[in-house]
């Protein structure tokens, strides 16, 4: 099975391919504002230089945020258009649970946290699931804490589980406070969800049947700046629950 796996929710996208589990390569991309030419172009180099076209993708894996609402958009259409025009089945995650994933294998309770600007940051805490829930499913996790977007003073504070490992872009803008309340946790030297990972993992994970593509939307956490607005002249406060799509 060729595998492709994709992510644009960060500043740095990226692309990679497997085939039978078996990473054939990694692109990645820093334009965050060209993510849709971006995208095409890496997926392009990447294909040729394992020989193959986008007829011979049988899956592909999406990285649906939380991040980028305009990359997590142009990642998920994409997807979506390789879905349709070649057939390959549709694979999701979530940003948060991919950035935790290495650290599971070793540590017990993962943060993971990205920096989601305006003074907060995405996150979410998992749990290691026991062994047999992850030899069916290479992706499963206990979620402790569900995808939100809180100042990270206000999220750390609020966990009730001690973490003993963090990853992500939000990590060093709340390092103090980290080093502060979690002075033995492990901090992970990669910021960036790992496409080469999911695309390995990505065969044995559940795929979406017709219905789920079709309803599939990028998991944005909170409202973009146009809904703010909105919320606003109609007397909301412009957020929204955390754990909430957007």
């Amino acid at each position: 099975m060729v595998t492709l796996a994709l992510d644009t929710s960060q500043p740095v996208g990226s692309v990679s391919l497997a085939r039978a589990g078996a990473g054939l390569g990694t692109e990645r991309f820093a334009q965050p504002s060209s993510h849709l030419v971006a995208l095409s172009q890496a997926t392009e180099r990447l294909l040729a230089a394992a020989s193959l076209t986008p007829r011979d993708v049988q899956r592909v894996a999406v990285v649906i945020g939380p991040g980028s609402f305009t990359g997590l958009r142009i990642g998920l259409a994409f997807a979506k258009g390789l879905h349709a025009s070649v057939h390959a089945v549709l694979v999701p995650i979530d940003s948060l649970r991919l950035l935790a994933l290495p650290l599971l294998e070793t540590h017990a309770c993962v943060c993971s946290m990205i920096d989601a600007r305006r003074g907060e940051v995405y996150a979410a805490l998992h749990e290691r699931a026991p062994e047999d829930e992850r030899t069916r499913d290479p992706a499963a996790a206990r979620v402790v804490v569900a995808p939100c977007a809180r100042a990270p003073e206000a999220f750390l504070a609020s966990l009730a589980a001690a973490p003993d490992a963090f990853a992500g872009s939000g990590v060093p803008v709340a390092r103090h406070l980290i080093a502060a309340r979690f002075p033995d946790a492990v901090v992970a030297p990669d910021d960036r969800p790992d496409t080469a990972l999911l695309a390995r993992i990505a065969p044995r994970m559940r795929a979406l049947d017709e219905r789920e593509v079709r309803d599939l939307e990028p998991l944005y956490v909170r409202p973009s700046g146009a809904e703010r607005v909105r919320l606003r002249r109609h007397g909301g406060s412009g957020r929204e629950d955390g754990g909430e799509r957007g």
